[in-house]
């Protein structure tokens, strides 16, 4: 499947859903530090993709950037709100609460 994706990405076909797909399929390969890049370009060409902050958010977490998450999702939340994706900016907002709880823990 990485394949596939990489080989439309050669071939021009750049895209916020094409990065997406890329990077989940990276992170399921855990994959993260390439599936980030992937998602950083996703936000970068549509800023208000929700679901690439999201999982921006989660290839922080994996590759232990605390502050990167909380910046994602942070973004992410913000984004969602603004486009009335409730349910989308509940999840992010709970993976920010345990993110922050973390980060607290950290600098005690």
């Amino acid at each position: 499947m990485i394949e596939k994706l990489l080989k439309m990405l050669e071939d021009g076909k750049d895209a916020p859903l094409l990065r997406f797909s890329l990077a989940k399929a990276m992170m399921a390969a855990r994959q993260f530090d390439d599936a980030a890049q992937h998602l950083r370009e996703a936000v970068h060409q549509d800023p208000d993709y929700s679901a690439a902050w999201a999982a921006l958010g989660e290839c922080f977490m994996h590759l232990g950037d605390n502050d990167g998450a909380i910046a994602a999702w942070t973004e992410g939340s913000t984004v969602a709100m603004k486009k009335g994706d409730i349910q989308a900016k509940r999840q992010m907002d709970a993976r920010l609460r345990r993110a922050q709880s973390r980060h607290l823990k950290d600098v005690s």
